[in-house]
């Protein structure tokens, strides 16, 4: 039971720690699209890096916030329904919605493993000091490589994965016995 404990710990501590970091991936990519349009607007001198920069940054935030969302139990739920039954209830209906939810966790890592890795074996004929680097690239000017961004969507998904499993444990626990985990 104390190995149990610290896994859950682990996850939970994960979570909230890649979730405050997002909050400054956030913050990067608000400067950079602020930067871009003044330098558009004010100074009719676009950037060819900046809405491409911003919508990476948001595309990391997006994936891998998903697991400090589910921590709160910030993802969407019919409350309706859910709402008006008890806790020992709703650790029912959290235990049976949890079997579509890790199906849809794994067939969603698997396919962002696939589009990854496609991503990342990719030959886009780059070369650094006259090396060739394996990787697909963006087809603007700036050229920044994709595949970091595509394995943000595996760790978000692993990351959703993992404290989808605390949430199970404690959801059984609840149901079993009527109380919280501790």
């Amino acid at each position: 039971m104390k190995g149990l404990r610290k896994f859950m710990l682990a996850v939970n501590k994960t979570n909230i720690f890649v979730g405050k970091m997002m909050v400054w991936v956030t913050l990067m990519a608000v400067a950079i699209i602020t930067f871009e349009v003044v330098m558009r607007y004010l100074f009719n001198m676009p950037t060819n890096w900046g809405h491409e920069a911003m919508t990476l940054l948001f595309a990391i935030y997006y994936c891998v916030a998903a697991g400090y969302a589910h921590y709160y139990r910030a993802h969407v739920r019919v409350d309706v329904f859910y709402s008006t039954r008890s806790p020992r209830t709703r650790a029912y209906l959290d235990i049976i919605s949890s079997l579509f939810f890790f199906l849809f966790n794994i067939l969603f890592i698997y396919s962002c493993w696939n589009f990854y890795w496609a991503s990342q074996t990719y030959n886009a004929g780059a070369k650094i000091f006259g090396i060739e680097i394996l990787g697909e690239l963006s087809f603007t000017d700036w050229q920044p490589p994709y595949y970091p961004v595509k394995f943000m969507m595996v760790l978000g998904g692993v990351l959703l994965f993992f404290q989808g499993i605390v949430w199970l444990i404690r959801d059984i626990h609840f149901a079993v016995k009527g109380r919280e985990f501790e």
